[in-house]
């Protein structure tokens, strides 16, 4: 387990890049046996550390709540006080097995992305490697009643390149925590260029599902919704698209399938010409299927 002494607050300034990874009880291991590389975890953050503004706009509400104080009292508790930042925060309570936790709440922005409500489900219905981390980053949080900020690579298939959450201890009037408020923001670096493309992409896994939707994608095909990100490509935007090769063998022979589908919208039945292409994310092979309507 980790160091029992709390560190001091790092300078201001510090980079989160420049913070040791995480290795509680061997989390660095499973992390790589899952081929991924380990969280970064660091206790008491300075809302000017974290290197995000959503997380650092969470921090300073926290603060407002508690002056400036990590935790959070039961009574002072109130998801509405945090506004549209309310769509990505999460509240977890041990669960009855005093092992596991379980989401007594679950934001809508947090489940578009991870494609899976988990409300009421537990941290043991996560892969494997997230639930060791998430369960022991949990009862840390617990034990010293501080706030921490980790930084992890998700799963594969789920589109995006990190999250970075805040975990804030909610206690009651004896300063047992009870509950743990939990930030949680995904990053994508591709995410940025694919929104400014002034046409329709998706990107799709080997199975034809749809794991994510640039913004001119998500106007035209699902009424501007951002996911879930768990249907196929007829299901998302009613495209009768085929696509001949895998991905895999798209990126080993440099083959760009082009072709005219269908697209059926409100009874009518419209076209677009489709250029397949693929791209590896987090060693796996994706399709990049770009659209742009026919005339």
């Amino acid at each position: 387990m980790p160091s029992t002494t709390p560190p001091a607050p790092r300078s201001l300034g510090k980079p989160l890049q420049s913070v040791p990874c995480y290795d509680g009880d061997g989390i660095a291991d499973a992390f790589a046996a899952a081929g991924a590389p380990p969280p970064f975890v660091m206790w008491r953050p300075h809302a000017e550390m974290v290197e995000c503004r959503s997380t650092t706009a969470f921090h300073m509400a926290c603060d407002r709540l508690t002056g400036g104080q990590d935790a959070i009292s039961e009574d002072q508790l109130d998801l509405s006080c945090f506004g549209a930042m309310k769509d990505w925060l999460a509240i977890v309570e041990l669960a009855e097995d005093g092992h596991a936790y379980r989401y007594a709440h679950f934001g809508q922005g947090i489940t578009r992305f991870y494609g899976r409500d988990m409300t009421k489900r537990t941290t043991a219905d996560f892969p494997a490697h997230i639930s060791k981390f998430y369960t022991e980053i949990f009862g840390e949080v617990r034990r010293r009643k501080e706030r921490v900020l980790t930084v992890h690579q998700p799963p594969d298939r789920v589109f995006i390149t990190t999250w970075r959450r805040l975990l804030v201890p909610v206690v009651d009037t004896a300063g047992n925590v009870t509950q743990i408020l939990t930030s949680n923001n995904p990053e994508n670096e591709l995410r940025a260029g694919l929104e400014i493309l002034p046409a329709s992409v998706l990107i799709v896994d080997a199975d034809h599902v749809v794991r994510y939707a640039n913004k001119i994608a998500r106007q035209s095909f699902d009424a501007g919704n951002y996911g879930p990100w768990s249907r196929t490509m007829f299901d998302y935007a009613a495209l009768d698209l085929q696509i001949r090769e895998r991905p895999e063998d798209i990126l080993a022979h440099g083959i760009t399938q082009t072709c005219t589908c269908r697209h059926i919208k409100h009874q009518r039945i419209g076209q677009y010409h489709a250029t397949v292409s693929a791209a590896r994310y987090k060693g796996t092979a994706f399709y990049i299927v770009l659209l742009q309507p026919q005339d």
